[in-house]
């Protein structure tokens, strides 16, 4: 009933809200994938799912935040549209039809990217009616979907399905409410974050928006699920295997080695590129041993 997006061998990434919304297995490419475990995000409306059986084909990060003024596709498996709706003889948009579950695209600009709270950035772009030919925004059933941006030619992941401006009245009273992708609330009441319902109005078109959480700034999280570290010994060494995301350059990786799991300090490692593909490697970090007694070791993922 929803999308998610593969962007490494054995993980896709989604919407938090939805949960695990297609069960414990799904059809890609003509292959049966069985999902192992689900990550989410404590910070955001992201959610990491991994499978046993490993994506032949996956979508490349957008790893700088220079969203705003990009074309944008955004995909999702939301609502027909439904009849026009107007208010005072005025066509302000379409409420939302029913839910067949059909995949669909549409484009947009990303106009704003904003801190919506701690750890946790949504991207907008607005309804309004701009000149693009398939101009969308979003409608139930969207939640999970990719959002994918032109960068130099390159098709990238930029945000993932979250929110949407939903919710509309005509009366003070918030009573009946309605839900459509309109490019002007003006005349309509809205409620603002004490709750209370206001009426929207202005010289201009206020239009409806859409919000995807922003995956620019979620990398350090992204890259620590994907990584799936994995300790082994090698004669007088002991390997860290990781699988890395490429071409971050905001994104950094580190080794760390303690003796009692109190103390940490950087390890000193030889590194060795197992397999590449495009937009991630496996790494072997290989740290001495040097007689030690006792070794523990973790991967740190940061983000400035």
């Amino acid at each position: 009933g929803y999308l998610g997006t593969p962007i490494a061998p054995h993980f896709f990434l989604s919407a938090a809200h939805i949960g695990q919304a297609g069960g414990s297995h799904f059809i890609y490419h003509g292959i049966d994938y069985t999902v192992v475990r689900g990550d989410y995000d404590p910070a955001s409306d992201l959610a990491l799912w991994e499978t046993a059986q490993s994506f032949p084909t996956f979508a490349p990060l957008n790893t700088t935040t220079d969203e705003i003024g990009r074309r944008a596709v955004a995909v999702g498996r939301g609502t027909t549209r439904g009849n026009a709706y107007s208010l005072n003889d005025a066509m302000l948009g379409w409420l939302w039809g029913g839910n067949e579950g059909t995949m669909r695209w549409g484009e947009n600009i990303i106009a704003e990217a904003f801190t919506y709270r701690a750890n946790f950035d949504l991207l907008r772009a607005y309804f309004d009616q701009n000149g693009l030919p398939n101009e969308c925004t979003y409608s139930s059933g969207d939640s999970g979907g990719g959002l994918f941006l032109d960068v130099n030619g390159i098709c990238q992941l930029g945000g993932i399905n979250s929110f949407v401006d939903s919710g509309f009245s005509e009366n003070a009273s918030g009573a009946p409410q309605f839900v459509a992708a309109l490019f002007d609330l003006r005349g309509l009441y809205v409620q603002n974050d004490s709750g209370a319902w206001e009426l929207v109005t202005g010289d201009n078109p206020v239009p409806t928006g859409f919000y995807p959480t922003r995956i620019a700034t979620k990398l350090a999280w992204i890259s620590s699920v994907i990584a799936r570290p994995a300790i082994a010994r090698e004669g007088n060494f002991a390997t860290l295997t990781y699988t890395k995301l490429l071409n971050a350059a905001a994104l950094s990786y580190a080794v760390e080695q303690s003796s009692d799991l109190l103390n940490w300090q950087t390890a000193s490692t030889v590194d060795e590129i197992i397999s590449s593909n495009s937009g991630t490697a496996v790494v072997k970090a290989k740290i001495a041993l040097n007689g030690a007694s006792s070794i523990f070791l973790r991967l740190r993922t940061t983000q400035p």
